[in-house]
């Protein structure tokens, strides 16, 4: 797929793998490693005309969080988890393929063991 920096400035990707790519303002063609990264970062998904609206699915940073943190919670490693029981950035960001903030991770945390305490 072509992607294109939303702005005349480029948007730069980078991954936990150490991967990197650069998506211009004209339009790039990125390897599926980057695309995911690609439209959380806010590029535009289309041609150097206009984007295709609705051709790709709508990226839900929180949902993609939410789906990780609770197959760590269901798996069986205790290296998912630091010493407070929260849980490891580095393995979480690794497993999303894109970068979350400890306080992005952490709210998205608390909402899934308020809830689970819920129960």
């Amino acid at each position: 797929m072509k992607f294109r920096s939303p702005t005349d400035e480029p948007l730069h990707i980078a991954l936990t793998s150490g991967h990197t790519a650069v998506v211009t303002a004209e339009g790039k063609t990125l390897d599926p490693m980057f695309q995911r990264e690609a439209i959380a970062r806010g590029a535009l998904v289309g041609d150097t005309v206009a984007p295709i609206l609705g051709a790709a699915d709508q990226f839900d940073r929180k949902q993609i969080i939410t789906d990780a943190l609770n197959a760590m919670m269901d798996g069986d490693n205790p290296e998912d988890f630091n010493d407070d029981g929260k849980p490891a950035l580095k393995r979480l960001n690794a497993r999303l393929g894109f970068q979350a903030s400890r306080s992005e991770v952490d709210a998205v945390f608390d909402e899934l063991t308020k809830n689970a305490s819920q129960v």
